[in-house]
């Protein structure tokens, strides 16, 4: 796909994780770019809310004729393999699929860059901005309330009152960490272990959501599995990443990393130790397969947020004016907003019996016979009766 660059404010860095996903990042730069062609996607369906008001409000250039732009400002830094290239992996169908125009801003992880890039992209009389994470919040409100006529939507946030212009999607974190859970458990189980890994790129509620719904997961298969769990306290730290991984390595096989970029070095820990990893946000396999096939070929599955397709489907709806702005909603596994790859190294790497369990288990979660700690309002104190239950 051609790239026109429109302007660039700053230089890139290395990559970031995600508030919302896997982690806040830590400081860089904003460049904006027109029609770029994203490396990789993984796609599943989202459910569209109900018609609002908003309806007449929300037709846009596109009913009139015209072309429908689109702007994405990525607060982050491109090449995780994960959350934020899940984001940019958004470009591509939403050009080919519904035709729009798209430019996209990647700010980096200074966060005093988010709001001047917001504004900056308000002024482009965009149809609609979309932004991604919790990253961005507070300069997300804030360039909401200035300019009160743009329509905003944040594919994966967890802000819960948003400004009258901005609509919310939120992600059931632990419905795909459930099924990582199992998948987890029973590739232990096949190796004769009873304990499993988790690192987290940091210890605050967005990243322990993932961890609880990967024990509740893992008990679904061996109600006595322990889990052991480390934190880099970054999501931008490879090193560290690798360091956290080679410990637990030592003693365990397998190892969710739900830790942004410094999740690449839990994986390359992985590799070194002939072990396993459990992927986050994207297919993790799929991205590194033609770069890093060795380390592709030691990720069971990942738990995947379906971001480019979600990212299709509200934008469809924002142009038929389907979008309730105002609020937050929330997709899982029922509607493909989430769930986890099932792809060649998943296939090659759990035995036909265990993919079985999962797929019971995913049919459990949709049709509401499994009873999961929720996402929302789940306080420290739970998360530490949780993970503490587990400890080797």
């Amino acid at each position: 796909m051609k790239r026109k660059v429109i302007a660039t404010v700053l230089a890139l860095c290395m990559t970031a994780g995600l508030l919302a996903g896997c982690g806040a990042p830590e400081p860089d730069e904003v460049e904006t770019t027109e029609e770029a062609a994203p490396e990789a996607a993984e796609e599943e369906e989202t459910a569209a809310p109900e018609e609002t008001a908003e309806a007449t409000e929300g037709e846009s250039a596109a009913a009139e004729g015209g072309t429908y732009r689109v702007g994405l400002m990525i607060p982050g830094t491109l090449g995780d393999k994960s959350f934020f290239d899940a984001a940019f992996a958004s470009i591509e169908p939403l050009q080919n699929e519904l035709g729009v125009e798209v430019e996209y801003v990647e700010a980096g992880t200074d966060t005093s860059k988010y709001y001047p890039a917001l504004v900056d992209m308000c002024k482009k009389d965009y149809d609609l901005i979309l932004t991604i994470s919790s990253n961005n919040d507070d300069a997300l409100v804030e360039a909401a309330e200035e300019y009160p006529d743009q329509k905003f939507i944040n594919l994966d946030d967890e802000m819960t009152d948003p400004p009258a212009n901005v609509y919310i999607m939120g992600t059931k974190n632990n419905e795909m960490c459930y099924l990582a859970g199992a998948a987890a458990a029973l590739k232990a189980q096949e190796l004769g272990e009873d304990t499993i890994g988790f690192v987290g790129g940091m210890d605050i509620p967005g990243i322990n959501e993932f961890l609880v719904g990967y024990i509740e997961g893992a008990q679904a298969i061996n109600p006595d599995i322990k889990v052991a769990t480390s934190y880099v306290g970054s999501f931008t730290d490879t090193a560290k990443g690798k360091e956290n991984g080679l410990l637990l390595y030592n003693d365990i096989s397998v190892v969710f990393a739900a830790a942004g970029q410094s999740g690449l070095g839990v994986i390359d820990a992985a590799v070194e130790k002939g072990k396993f990893a459990i992927g986050v946000d994207s297919d993790q396999a799929e991205a590194l397969k033609d770069t890093k096939p060795e380390m592709a070929n030691v990720i069971i599955t990942s738990a995947i947020k379906n971001i480019p397709q979600n990212a299709v489907n509200v934008v469809d709806r924002a142009m038929k004016g389907d979008v309730n702005y105002g609020t937050r909603e929330v997709f899982g596994i029922e509607t493909g907003a989430v769930g986890i790859a099932e792809n060649e190294f998943y296939e090659k790497l759990l035995s036909d019996d265990a993919r079985a369990q999962i797929e019971e288990l995913k049919e459990k979660v949709v049709n509401g016979e499994v009873t999961m700690t929720p996402n929302e309002g789940i306080t420290t104190d739970k998360i530490n009766e949780i993970r503490d239950a587990v400890r080797p």
